[in-house]
């Protein structure tokens, strides 16, 4: 394989420093890659992900542990400014916490896809309000909380479905098997990943290569289907 050994950075004064390539990680690769000195490195499809969408429109997707099992809760917490909260549940680890920085308030439902078991779907509403001290917490969804609950699975599978359609028909435009995209290498399918997100509407929360990582899982979800 004739990949990349080691990344340079030369000074004005001709000093030369080198290191690794292999030391870079993910998101410094995929900033080089940017830049057109190597290829991106491939969507990550061990992960798991969580498509949030708002009331008008703007999606986006955030990478999870592979051993997350569920949205435990999603609420804001207003002080000076307001920000979402959104904590996931591991199955053998302490939950992880995303951070939902663009209208925390207004986020509509959210999609989890995971890598074991069906997808999962959460229709946000605010139910509960705390205060205490100088902040505010607006709670959406508590799984430990009895007036909230996720939609049940046929729903969960009808919303991935939609996405699933759509991705379906621009791979159609473009002439581009589904059986291709599987096979191939990352720097074949990165431009064209962009653009698939670009007509789905898809932006990452912290970094674009969620973005890839989701459309790739559902790529192979789309394969799987049709064997």
């Amino acid at each position: 394989m004739n990949g990349p050994k080691r990344i340079v950075v030369e000074y004005e004064d001709g000093t030369r420093r080198e290191a690794p390539f292999d030391g870079l990680s993910g998101q410094g690769a995929v900033e080089l890659s940017a830049l057109g000195l190597c290829d991106a490195p491939p969507p990550d499809a061990s992960k798991g992900y969580l498509l949030l969408q708002w009331k008008d429109g703007w999606k986006e997707v955030t990478a999870v542990d592979n051993r997350a099992v569920e949205v435990l809760r999603y609420y804001t917490i207003e002080r000076t400014e307001e920000v979402g909260r959104l904590s996931v549940e591991m199955g053998d680890a302490y939950s992880e916490l995303k951070l939902i920085k663009r209208l925390p308030g207004r986020v509509e439902s959210i999609l989890f896809v995971g890598r074991h078991g069906p997808p999962q779907a959460y229709v946000l509403e605010e139910k509960t309000t705390v205060r205490e001290g100088g902040k505010t917490e607006h709670i959406f969804y508590d799984k430990k909380r009895p007036n909230f609950a996720m939609e049940n699975g046929s729903a969960a599978s009808a919303r991935y479905s939609m996405i699933l359609d759509a991705l379906r028909k621009e791979l159609e435009k473009r002439a581009v098997p589904v059986r291709s995209l599987l096979g191939a290498g990352a720097g074949e399918h990165r431009a064209l990943y962009g653009e698939l997100a670009r007509a789905l509407g898809l932006r990452g929360t912290e970094r674009q290569q969620d973005v890839y990582g989701f459309l790739h899982t559902a790529i192979e979800k789309l394969g799987a289907d049709s064997d």
